[in-house]
């Protein structure tokens, strides 16, 4: 608490913040005032005119007619609910001016911030997209149409595109369209993890993304998987994420534009890095500070992680896993041990964000955390733990694997013509895809030839080296295609093509390529005022363009305390409005000593019974995202649904039988264990309901 205090009190009094110039903070209380005015008029002429609207069902939105005539409150209290809401946002308004001086300070910015390199954004990118790009091609999308339509239940900002005129039902219910979709969402997401026109794919893949996750929860529930790296391709999409490690930057060298050096640490990307780091630990924050708000002090207690475990485990889902099971017998102590470090885990994930050491220890502890999540109750965060790698510095790690490799096979000098513009160039985009920095790019017409021949035991000649590129690798010398085979199998981005370089026939081709292009070198480019015929290093030819002061960039500074207070306020009023969520999994603790769960089996022709695992014939309900409909059969509204989910479940598995094997039954267990009482029950509870359900028609 002293050195938040020694940090406010330095931010408020400090005349040489990061942002020195007067007229950014003026700029700053103009902005927090005007914010704070705009929300007001928003907030009582337009909010509470339409809140009062809708309650009496005449609104223009249908969906916000439905919400509130079906709300059993009166009108003057849901006002009254407004006014608090408008009074915590311009509380939330002032926090945003706090944070942002805060984040101004210098200290603060040097101590916790620092300056990162455009590649270490580029690596953030190229993670997150891959994680969301995974996703998208296990979805399943398609497979929803053949759910019940009587399923969806609109989900947060999903009520949107239901209500709008689009024809968005229509495009749920076709097959065709979705797979599309599916296949353009992953299209879109390897185009951002590539880097290519990253302005617009890393937002538009992040909309894509989220409109794919919108229907499949609709049909199940809120889940919390994915939501994390799609808060953070939200967040890349305001930031120069394809400076580096990118198609985008690779386009622009090709072109002879100037790039930032991919391993040159500016504040933009610092403060870019910043709001991604932000954005995870405070999701892990409000998770631990969740369970404290629901299940007190001591959420942690071994009665209701028993219950968490075994109800998991128990359930059915992709994964058969029924490891808490064999630990019915350990002692309470381990139970709440385990409760107690995920808890501390999370509650102590913010310190990411203030040290070093906690970022080489923690991302590890919850990748560990995870790992047992998944052994232990079949739930499956693979995105987080995989986004877990973006606190390690991938330049300083992909330095370390190239001073292993220069050790291990040396150096290779590509000697290059200095006055061709196509040669510098095309030493440019080699140099941008040197991730190891193997390459020691060499003009020959500033150097020593005799010498150079001398040192390096070689006996090239001046007109060899005007007519092709000439690469030396382990005391040999290799020219034109030969030269760009070597250079290919230490480039990963060639490491795809490189074998097709070796087969037979191959290196004819490619020597007759290259010598055509050798030949016609110079009229491949056109030079312009840019483009001189002066000779330059190699070095000049990559270097960054004169860079202006980055941190004067506030746009990227305010990031952080926009983030901050968005996430806190939907945890303080506990939103659960798709995409937001206050991230209360697990919160509600169960201190019963009684869980229930159910199972599904299956009756086939022939005969034979078996667990029902409908993710195998609609992979839309992989993970057991089905619970919401079967565990409707006991309950009197609900079984209509229940039945329609069978049937339609029925009809997917018998398009896929073979002769003699179609359904012709279902039946819905529900069980009840006293864990407590009966740890040792063989079948961990006892029956307490069925549903029977024959399949008709098939």
């Amino acid at each position: 608490m002293s050195g938040l205090k020694t940090l406010l009190r330095a931010s408020l009094g400090d005349k040489k913040r990061v942002f020195s110039s007067r007229r950014f903070y003026s700029w700053l209380g103009i902005t927090v005032a005007v914010m704070a005015c705009l929300w007001t008029a928003f907030a009582k002429l337009i909010v509470r005119p339409i809140i009062e609207s809708a309650y009496r069902g005449e609104s223009l939105f249908p969906f916000l007619n439905r919400y509130f005539t079906g709300l059993d409150r009166p009108l003057e209290r849901i006002l009254a609910r407004w006014d608090l809401y408008t009074q915590d946002g311009l509380m939330a308004c002032l926090g945003f001016g706090l944070i942002a001086l805060i984040a101004t300070n210098p200290t603060f910015f040097r101590k916790y911030v620092k300056e990162a390199t455009p590649e270490s954004l580029g690596a953030i990118r190229i993670l997150t997209s891959a994680i969301l790009l995974g996703s998208t091609l296990c979805s399943h999308l398609a497979s929803s149409v053949h759910l019940p339509p009587q399923m969806r239940e609109s989900m947060g900002v999903m009520q949107f595109f239901h209500a709008l005129p689009i024809g968005f039902e229509r495009f749920l219910g076709n097959e065709i369209a979705l797979q599309v979709f599916s296949a353009l969402t992953a299209v879109i997401l390897f185009l951002g993890m590539v880097g290519w026109q990253t302005r617009f794919s890393i937002p538009l893949g992040a909309f894509c993304f989220f409109l794919q996750g919108g229907i499949l929860r609709e049909y199940a529930h809120y889940w919390h998987q994915e939501l994390l790296p799609l808060y953070v391709m939200a967040v890349l999409s305001l930031t120069p994420c394809g400076d580096a490690l990118s198609v985008d930057r690779l386009w622009k060298i090709s072109r002879g534009q100037a790039v930032p050096a991919a391993d040159r640490p500016l504040a933009v990307y610092g403060w870019s890095r910043y709001a991604c780091w932000v954005v995870i630990a405070l999701v892990y924050i409000t998770a631990g500070l969740s369970k404290l708000r629901f299940g007190g002090l001591f959420w942690w207690n071994a009665t209701n992680m028993r219950a968490i475990l075994y109800t998991d485990t128990l359930q059915p889902t992709s994964f058969d896993w029924n490891l808490s099971l064999h630990l019915t017998q350990a002692p309470d102590i381990f139970f709440a041990l385990l409760g107690l470090v995920g808890i501390l885990s999370e509650l102590g994930y913010g310190t990411v964000l203030f040290s070093s050491t906690a970022r080489l220890i923690l991302p590890f502890s919850i990748m560990m955390l995870h790992t047992g999540i998944f052994f232990l109750q079949n739930v499956a965060f693979f995105d987080l733990i995989v986004l877990q790698l973006v606190f390690f510095d991938f330049t300083e790690i992909r330095k370390a694997i190239g001073r292993r490799l220069a050790t291990r096979f040396g150096s290779i000098h590509v000697l290059y013509d200095g006055l061709c513009p196509f040669c510098r160039r095309t030493v440019r985009i080699l140099d941008s895809l040197d991730l190891f920095d193997l390459l020691k790019f060499i003009n020959f017409r500033q150097m020593n030839l005799s010498d150079y021949n001398r040192n390096n035991k070689q006996n090239l000649k001046l007109r060899a080296l005007e007519e092709e590129m000439y690469v030396v690798f382990r005391g040999r010398a290799y020219r034109g295609f030969y030269g760009y085979r070597v250079i290919a199998l230490f480039l990963p981005a060639f490491w795809p093509l490189a074998p097709w370089l070796f087969l037979p026939g191959i290196s004819s081709v490619g020597v007759l390529v290259y010598g055509y292009v050798a030949r016609n070198r110079l009229k491949l480019i056109q030079c312009d005022s840019n483009c001189t015929l002066t000779s330059s290093p190699a070095g000049e030819l990559t270097a960054a363009p004169p860079a202006r002061n980055q941190a004067q960039d506030w746009r990227y500074c305010l990031l952080i305390p926009s983030l901050i207070i968005l996430m806190l306020l939907v945890w303080v009023f506990r939103i659960e409005f798709y995409p937001f969520t206050a991230w209360q999994m697990y919160s509600v603790p169960n201190n019963s000593g009684t869980v229930t769960f159910h199972k599904v089996f299956l009756k086939r022709e022939s005969g034979e019974t078996s667990r029902a695992y409908f993710e195998d014939v609609i992979g839309a309900t992989k993970a057991g995202r089905y619970g919401k409909a079967t565990q409707g059969c006991f309950v009197p509204e609900k079984a209509d649904l229940c039945q329609k989910f069978l049937a339609a479940s029925a009809q997917a598995y018998n398009h896929q039988a073979r002769a003699g094997e179609k359904v012709t039954q279902f039946e819905v267990q529900q069980w009840l264990w006293d864990f407590r009482a009966y740890p040792l029950g063989p079948q961990h509870g006892t029956l307490a309901q069925r549903f029977v359900f024959e399949v008709k028609n098939r």
